[in-house]
């Protein structure tokens, strides 16, 4: 196992060389065939869903809004006052990682994660959050990271889904909200909605009856929020990827003006990888001069489903063995580096990006 675990960190270094010829390769790709004048600095390198398997996206409930029991626990849900857990602090001792792992500005860090959810189980999110950290709606933000089209309907999460998530792929989150937006208009449209099941593989149940909704209540996820008393925030970002350049700009400004006192709630489609991503950025953005990065991604995966050094070794998932989770690592850690050279003031993420040579945007010749 210590050796599985040595391998994988020079995987993880070989990983920053990849993915820096890996960007460098995309950019001179894109600037040979792309024209500066549909293209600016810092957009996403292109659209790399095939139109046809788009245009094949169809709309899934992802999660069925049902009474829930009295012991209820969302999925993957955590909270940064959690204390961490025994039997993953044994694995990580197994992998020879470090246990006495800092909870230096954790316990103000003010951050859940989980999945997405229901109506029932979004009051359920509200209740543990005045029970446990006395927060009220007001001062909670829902920070939406799905990259995905998706909303509620009649209190029920839907999306609209193609093979693995990737349906708005290349897309900013403006365009992404754009987008969500009319296709729920067209929804809003129609007198009766049908939509499929969600299988046990996370896909539309295709072979199953559809699930049938007269005259039914459509929302964004921001509406729903809102309505609750919470404010709400979206960096939609695809599934298993790491967020676009722009998207890290995004959520660098929008921590610039949260207030000290605002917890947030994150959430993925179900509170993993993505999540995990971001509560780890988060936790960096907040605590890069008083915890080093390995304190805080063990840290989150000690509260939560995963840690992001060892994702493969730890869940056996094969997805985590995909080039775009191993750029997601990568990401975090320069990420990490970014905060500390920069204290989050004067260059943006994207300008130290591509001055570092690790950009996964687009970036016209000059």
């Amino acid at each position: 196992m210590r050796r599985q675990t040595e391998l994988l960190r020079k995987a993880l270094v070989g990983g920053i060389v990849a993915v820096t010829a890996a960007a460098a390769i995309g950019v001179a790709g894109c600037s040979a065939g792309a024209s500066s004048d549909t293209k600016e600095y810092g957009d996403p390198v292109g659209f790399v869903v095939p139109v046809a398997d788009a245009e094949n996206a169809v709309w899934k409930v992802d999660y069925v809004n049902e009474e829930l029991p009295d012991d209820y626990v969302l999925g993957n849900w955590r909270m940064s006052i959690d204390e961490f857990d025994p039997e993953k602090i044994a694995v990580n001792e197994e992998l020879g990682l470090n246990t006495e792992v800092s909870r230096e500005g954790m316990d103000t860090l003010q951050t859940m994660g989980g999945a997405d959810f229901t109506a029932n189980e979004f009051d359920w999110i509200l209740a543990q959050a005045k029970e446990r950290a006395g927060v009220d709606p007001d001062k909670i933000t829902v920070m939406d990271v799905r990259g995905e089209d998706h909303g509620l309907i009649d209190g029920n999460v839907f999306m609209y889904w193609i093979k693995d998530n990737y349906v708005n792929e290349g897309r900013t989150t403006a365009e992404v909200t754009e987008v969500e937006k009319g296709l729920l208009e067209e929804l809003k449209a129609q007198d009766t909605v049908e939509m499929y099941k969600t299988d046990d593989n996370w896909s539309a149940a295709v072979e199953e009856p559809m699930l049938s909704y007269d005259n039914p209540v459509i929302q964004t996820e921001e509406e729903f929020v809102k309505e609750k008393g919470c404010d709400y925030v979206r960096l939609a970002t695809t599934n298993h990827f790491r967020p676009d350049d722009g998207t890290v700009d995004e959520f660098i400004a929008f921590m610039k003006d949260l207030p000290e006192d605002e917890w947030l709630y994150m959430h993925c489609y179900a509170g993993e990888g993505r999540t995990t991503a971001f509560m780890v950025m988060t936790d960096i953005y907040k605590n890069y001069d008083v915890a080093s990065f390995d304190d805080i991604a063990a840290r989150q995966g000690l509260i939560g489903p995963v840690d992001v050094r060892t994702e493969p070794l730890t869940t056996g998932k094969a997805h985590y063995k995909k080039k775009a989770s191993v750029e997601r690592r990568v990401f975090l850690q320069n990420f990490y580096e970014f905060a500390q050279e920069t204290n989050f003031e004067g260059e943006s993420w994207t300008e130290w990006a591509r001055d570092h040579n690790i950009s996964l945007e687009y970036y016209p010749e000059v």
